[in-house]
This record gives C-alpha cells, sequence and structure tokens, in this order.
C-alpha cells in the first residue's frame, strides 16, 4: 500500500473512532439529609450541581422523603368526669428551590377519627399514635437545567409540617408531638462525549507521522 493510502486509511480509521455515537450515563448525589427531630422542620439541603464537563445534560430527576411518626397526649383536670374527643393528625412535606421553584411535595395520615377518652384528674395520657411515610419524586424541565449546571451546589428548602385536630368536649387539653427525617438524592441524566480507546489516539499519530514523512520525501524530490 502507498504511503499516501495508508496514512488516508489510518485517518478515516481514527476519525470513525471520534465520531462514534455518544452514550447515554447517569451521575448520582445524594441530596443532604435530615436527622430525626421535632416537627415543624425548616431547614436548607444542598443539591449537588451537574459538571458539564461530562457531556450534555438531558434529564434531572430530583428524589426526597420523610419518615414521620407522632403521638397525641391527653389531659383531664376534671375529678369527677370522663371527657372524650376525637383526634387526628396529619404531615406534609415540602421541597422549594430558588425562586420558589417547586422541587416535590407530598402529604399523608398518622391516624384520623380516633376517638379517645380522656380519664379524669390525668395527664399525658397517649391515645393515639401513628407513622406516615412521604415521598416526592419530581423531573424537571430543560428551562431549570441551566439552575443545576456548574461545580457547586444549588440551595433548596425543606420543611416538614404536622397539624393535629381534636373535636369533643371541652375541658381536654392536647399534646401532638411529631418526629421526622429526610433524605433524597439527584439524577443527572446526560449524553457523554465518546472516548477515543488509546489505540485510536496511535492510529492518529501514525497516520499523521506518514502525511508528514511523505510531505517531506516529496519536498526533498523537487529539490534534487
Amino acid at each position: 500500500m502507498k504511503l499516501k493510502q495508508f496514512a488516508a486509511a489510518s485517518l478515516c480509521v481514527a476519525a470513525g473512532a471520534f465520531s462514534a455515537p455518544a452514550m447515554a450515563a447517569v451521575v448520582e448525589y445524594d441530596i443532604t439529609s435530615v436527622n430525626t427531630s421535632l416537627t415543624n422542620i425548616l431547614t436548607n439541603l444542598s443539591i449537588h450541581q451537574f459538571d458539564a464537563a461530562l457531556g450534555t445534560l438531558t434529564g434531572i430527576t430530583i428524589e426526597y422523603g420523610s419518615s414521620v411518626s407522632g403521638n397525641v397526649a391527653l389531659s383531664n383536670s376534671s375529678t369527677t368526669k370522663n371527657k372524650t374527643t376525637t383526634v387526628g393528625l396529619t404531615t406534609t412535606m415540602t421541597l422549594t428551590g430558588p425562586g420558589a421553584l417547586a422541587l416535590g411535595s407530598d402529604s399523608d395520615v398518622l391516624f384520623s377519627n380516633v376517638n379517645a377518652t380522656a380519664v379524669k384528674n390525668t395527664a399525658g395520657v397517649v391515645v393515639a399514635s401513628g407513622t406516615a411515610n412521604l415521598y416526592s419524586s419530581l423531573a424537571l424541565g430543560a428551562s431549570e437545567f441551566s439552575l443545576f449546571t456548574g461545580t457547586g451546589n444549588v440551595t433548596a428548602a425543606l420543611a416538614i409540617n404536622a397539624a393535629g385536630t381534636a373535636v369533643g368536649q371541652t375541658g381536654i387539653g392536647t399534646k401532638f408531638t411529631t418526629y421526622g427525617d429526610g433524605v433524597g438524592k439527584v439524577s443527572y441524566t446526560f449524553t457523554a462525549a465518546p472516548v477515543p480507546e488509546p489505540e485510536t489516539y496511535g492510529m492518529l499519530l501514525l497516520g499523521l507521522g506518514v502525511v508528514a514523512f511523505a510531505a517531506k520525501r516529496k519536498s526533498r524530490s523537487a529539490q534534487a
């Protein structure tokens, strides 16, 4: 094979490798977790941004969840009469990004319509309890990609609230106690630029070397 033909073949092989289809990939990062704490909870979280050096961003999914537990205790100061009430407890989780961007929310019931008796002359007696698992998963649109692209973090606000209800006779003291935690992750889907194999670089360099050698030989022949 002539030098020019060999060089052309080498360059074509290398070029083919460089123009190979981009590969789809996913990278995930943990979002700041929250240890079990009394609600209501309001705290800031950090969400790791996507590094554009990895490729072209095509999708963002933010997932966050909370395990909530709670109870209600009744008190009755009357020394002569038991009293009744109906109690319930609900909880809500919301995650909000910069510019009031909604990043997810969920709500659930720990217990509801529980008929309870506050025994006379008692205080702090737990009459109902329950748990709830809150979870949200949100896929962001392309218009939000720029906000989550960079080499730093995006700050989001997490709120976990609880609301109790008690309907019944007067003179009953109610105390709702609720705990919640938080854990989540962000997933970035992107197309990664193809990475040539070491052999491709070798073929490319060899082809360029052959071209240079041929050009130099031609130059010498012309001067002879």
